[in-house]
């Protein structure tokens, strides 16, 4: 057990060395010589050898790092909590290499419990909940053997055979404690916001979606494969092709996206939280998605085209006068919200209550436009008899006469425009969205830049959209005066294939149990709680429910099953040849089932008429059939016994005598050479007459 005890005290800091290596913020020295330290030790331990510290020496070592924790603070590491936990590390290895009595087995648990703590502040993946996991098993494993050992008795089972049973104990316990966790966890009153609604990451830093965009920035963020939010439709008809919105910029100096109107109103939330920003004008096209967002360096709130109400427990909502939806102040953690928005198509009129107040804006050229830009734009859309024409023609010939790239073999310079429009003539999507906001300006439609994100990777475990870094994109929305503002986008495709292999569908598990673990646990507060709750009710009443209309549509089909099987039957009743074909048919398949019974009865009543000889299948049949009239109430004859074992073992002495005689005729039949006679079948049916008390054969 003391073995036991200590490969288990090994195996708990490794797990919460484990914890804390995958939040990523140890360092690769620290992880390597903890590792190797552990892994020593656990060695010399089952090795059986001695540690390699005394108590005096580890003092020695802890005074001489205290030094060092000053070094480490201000040099090294430069804060004091990545010198703590290297600290927590010292003192584990320190306590692990030397002479320990109970009171240091206490410190080691201690200490490793400190670690899941620092690991516990620096993460919220769902990754740790498995080092937890592994860290509880271990816990309880240790705290088990650690009171044996500390209470050994004389009387104690094998060490073989605890330790089977502890370990699969300490798996038990750990269950339990799971199990009766989650309970609490979800049972208990959220009191408020928690612990994991903090950031626990830094945020990620999105230059395209501040406001101000230099051409190039999203082709760097678009090399990242980072998720940055997730999408799941709860109603609406699916889209394809749909994009998640985020913000409008209107002004351009030649490399550089602006806002020029920073103005923003402030939207005021119903009593159930829900921020109308406008009612829906089509309520049949309208598509609601929760939406979680991870923490990023913006204000923004992503929604589909266009967004019509916000339902959240952020400190407020604003919308600026291009229909962009922010919160009131940056978010630092991940964002839950629902979106309710409505999705028209090119040849659908829209809202004219968002008619821009100012179309100047909406028209900016640089100063310093190239003459050849204006030459192009006017070029393109010859021929074009409407705005809306005219834009559909600038993006179809950016489509067909540029390529897109994400490895720029060109310098942008300083005109980045003019050198994709007219030499490189290939790039990433804001080249092109640029381009085309600025060739229908000077074709005189009013336009604006929109910088948000392609529709993403459906993940059909969770039944979401997954929106990585990689998904940044930018696109143009045109102004007409009889249709309003039309989405419009001259990136040719991404005629890259995805991944559809074994690595992919994994992925897509991993993605749904973190999307569950961020639903349900980190964001887990009063509201999702308590539709929780109402989602159990409403889940146990249509179960009522259906348990109701089942149990009537099953008793209306037994009784309808009932009904027609007595009407069968009295119609069978009242045709005599359909019980003279049964009748037939039962007798005909009982006679073919006791065929040889009846053959050899046959044979019997044609020898009591002087015709015919005996034969060893007559007496056979009739000691068998004796045989079963004594065992009545008696249990059979085993396959190993003898008919004679079994005849004497018969307790009724008479009938014991009876069977005896009649088992003299079946053996002298069976192993004699001469047939039997008569009188020996004679000898069989007064056996069998006398065992049914006097009846006749």
């Amino acid at each position: 057990m003391k073995r036991y005890f200590d490969i288990s005290t090994h195996v708990l800091i490794m797990s919460a060395f484990f914890a804390l290596a995958l939040t990523g913020r140890l360092d690769v020295v620290s992880m390597v010589l903890f590792g190797l330290g552990v892994m020593w030790s656990l060695y010399r331990t089952i090795r059986g050898k001695e540690e390699l510290l005394s108590a005096q020496a580890t003092i020695y070592l802890c005074c001489a790092y205290i030094g060092f924790l000053a070094l480490d603070i201000l040099l090294i590491s430069g804060s004091f909590i990545p010198a703590t936990v290297h600290m927590v590390l010292f003192l584990e290895l320190t306590k692990l290499h030397q002479k320990k009595n109970d009171r240091d087995y206490f410190y080691l648990i201690v200490l490793a419990f400190l670690m899941v703590l620092a690991a516990s502040s620096l993460t919220i993946e769902i990754s740790f909940v498995l080092a937890l996991l592994l860290f509880l098993i271990s816990l309880v494993a240790t705290l088990m053997s650690f009171e044996i050992v500390r209470s050994r008795k004389a009387n104690d089972v094998t060490a073989e055979t605890s330790n089977v049973s502890l370990t699969g104990t300490s798996i038990w316990a750990t269950v339990w404690i799971v199990i009766v966790g989650a309970a609490l966890f979800i049972l208990i009153p959220r009191l408020g916001t928690g612990y994991f609604s903090r950031a626990a990451v830094p945020p990620v830093l999105q230059s395209g979606f501040s406001d101000n965009v230099h051409l190039g920035d999203i082709g760097r963020i678009k090399l990242s494969s980072a998720v940055v939010m997730r999408a799941r439709r709860t109603s609406g008809k699916p889209s394809s092709g749909m994009k998640w919105r985020g913000i409008t910029l209107d002004r351009f100096d030649g490399r550089i996206w602006h806002r020029s109107d920073f103005r923003r109103d402030e939207i005021h939330p119903t009593d159930n939280g829900v921020y109308v920003i406008q009612p829906p004008d089509r309520p049949a096209d309208a598509v609601r998605y929760d939406m979680l967002l991870e923490p990023m360096a913006t204000a923004t709130l992503f929604g589909p085209y266009r967004v019509h109400a916000v339902t959240s427990r952020v400190d407020g909502i604003t919308v600026d006068h291009d229909e962009s939806v922010f919160t009131r102040v940056q978010q630092q953690r991940r964002v839950q919200y629902q979106v309710l928005s409505e999705i028209p198509g090119r040849a659908r009129s829209v809202d004219k209550t968002s008619v821009p107040q100012d179309m100047r804006r909406y028209l900016q050229l640089p100063a310093n436009l190239d003459p050849r830009v204006t030459a192009l734009a006017r070029d393109i859309t010859t021929g074009g008899s409407t705005p809306a024409d005219k834009a559909s023609r600038i993006e179809a010939y950016l489509r067909k006469n540029y390529k897109y790239t994400l490895n720029l073999t060109w310098a942008p310079g300083i005109e980045p425009l003019n050198t994709f429009l007219f030499d490189a003539k290939n790039g990433h999507c804001e080249y092109f969205a640029s381009a085309m906001a600025i060739l229908s300006r000077a074709a005189g439609i009013p336009t604006r830049l929109v910088n948000g994100f392609q529709m993403g990777e459906f993940n059909p475990v969770g039944s979401d959209y997954i929106v990585r870094e990689s998904d940044a994109h930018s696109w143009v929305e045109a102004y007409f005066p009889e249709r309003g503002w039309v989405e419009f986008d001259p990136t040719p495709p991404d005629m890259r294939m995805a991944d559809t292999g074994i690595s992919a569908q994994l992925a897509h598990y991993a993605d749904a149990m973190e999307l569950v673990w961020s639903t349900y646990i980190l964001v887990y507060d009063t509201d999702s709680q308590s539709q929780l709750f109402r989602s159990a009710e409403e889940r146990m009443q249509s179960l009522q429910s259906d348990f109701r209309d089942g149990s009537d549509t099953l008793s209306a089909r037994t009784k309808k099953f009932w009904d027609r099987l007595t009407a069968a039957l009295g119609a069978m009743a009242a045709n005599f040849r359909i019980w003279v074909i049964v009748l037939v048919t039962a007798a005909t398949a009982w006679g073919f089932q006791n065929r040889r019974a009846l053959r050899i009865r046959w044979q019997i009543r044609k020898l009591r008429k002087g015709r015919g000889a005996t034969s060893g299948e007559m007496v056979a049949y009739l000691f068998y059939r004796a045989a079963r009239l004594a065992a009545r109430r008696r249990p059979a004859r085993k396959p190993a016994q003898t008919w004679r074992e079994w005849t004497l073992g018969l307790p009724d002495e008479n009938r014991r005598s009876v069977v005896l005689r009649a088992l003299g005729v079946f053996e002298k039949s069976a192993y004699g050479h001469e047939p039997a006679s008569l009188a020996d079948l004679a000898v069989l049916e007064g056996a069998i007459r006398e065992l049914k008390g006097g009846r006749t054969a």
